[in-house]
């Protein structure tokens, strides 16, 4: 009997040593209701330069599958942000290194160089126009003109010739639809600096008081097929039947980077008065001036000017 019970023991032994080794087994076994991770994150970004500061590089990320990013940007620098900007003290190029996780602890990593450069200075070249001093000297007819260069009789009167601040000047006579007109070349969204050396006769105390006008017209607004052409004598512009052709086109307000009006001032010295202006999306553009203030139901083109006669020393535009 107590072999018996020896052998009983034994076999009781065994059969717990099983259910052990069996249970140890079973705990390895993914967990009730697991699911494999089919999207693991996918690190990616893009980088690009700040247009206001070139040192800036703003990061775009373009990760998928991810809730949890770290950058490093090769500076030394570093962030958690999902999208963020980095300040690099000096040009040169940079390795950076985004690892993107997900909640299941999964990561991906992705490393690209990033470049930064210090951009070229754009130089804007200043406007070339031609007898802007208002030298008296040839036209393509008629006799010599201080007004050379600058006509467009579709617009008005040419401007007359005179003198004036030890030179000659160009005119803007009382009573008279005088104007002056050119077209020079710009740079597409370059900003620009006018200068005018005028002068305004005392005011003759009449009905109308004498103003000069002053337009920078777009080039968008030339006469439809227009091509502008840009002369370097003066003698070789045309005088009528281009770019501009009427003083509607002038006077729409869509076709105007600049719109100025001077008054008297009450002193007849010659004074210098500077405007600016924006090319816009232009390639060339027009300058025009004309006396006004007058009766506007006289003459042919809806203006005069006033009472006074206005003097044009020069006309100065630099690139800013």
């Amino acid at each position: 009997m107590k072999i018996k019970n020896s052998k009983f023991g034994l076999i009781a032994l065994f059969v717990i040593f099983l259910s052990l080794v069996y249970s140890c087994e079973e705990n390895n076994l993914p967990e009730i209701g697991s699911v494999e991770d089919l999207t693991p994150p996918e690190a990616n970004f893009s980088a690009t330069a700040n247009k206001g500061d070139w040192q800036t590089i703003e990061f775009s990320n373009q990760s998928v599958s991810a809730t949890t990013f770290a950058w490093e940007f090769g500076d030394g620098n570093s962030s958690t942000d999902k999208e963020p900007f980095n300040k690099y003290a000096a040009e040169g190029t940079y390795n950076v290194t985004l690892t993107a996780s997900d909640n299941n602890g999964v990561t991906s990593k992705f490393t690209s160089s990033v470049d930064v450069v210090k951009p070229a200075v754009v130089v804007i070249p200043d406007p070339k126009l031609i007898n802007a001093d208002f030298v008296k000297t040839a036209k393509s007819s008629g006799s010599d003109c201080a007004c050379s260069g600058w006509i467009n009789k579709s617009l008005g009167d040419q401007g007359e010739s005179s003198s004036g601040n030890g030179s000659d000047v160009v005119k803007f006579d009382n009573n008279e639809p005088d104007h002056i007109y050119q077209e020079f070349e710009v740079t597409p969204n370059a900003d620009y600096t006018i200068t005018i050396i005028t002068q305004f006769k005392p005011s003759a105390g009449g009905t109308y008081a004498s103003q000069l006008n002053m337009r920078i017209l777009a080039g968008s607004g030339y006469t439809s097929g227009y091509t502008p052409v840009y002369y370097t004598a003066t003698d070789a512009f045309p005088q009528d039947g281009y770019g501009y052709a009427s003083i509607a086109q002038v006077e729409d307000a869509t076709n105007n980077l600049l719109n100025e009006t001077l008054n008297n001032p009450g002193d007849d010295s010659y004074l210098s008065n500077t405007y600016t202006f924006n090319a816009g999306n232009n390639t060339s553009v027009a300058f025009f001036m004309r006396g006004v203030g007058g009766d506007s139901s006289v003459g042919n083109f809806g203006y005069t000017s006033g009472d006074e006669e206005i003097r044009l020393d020069s006309v100065t535009i630099t690139a800013n």
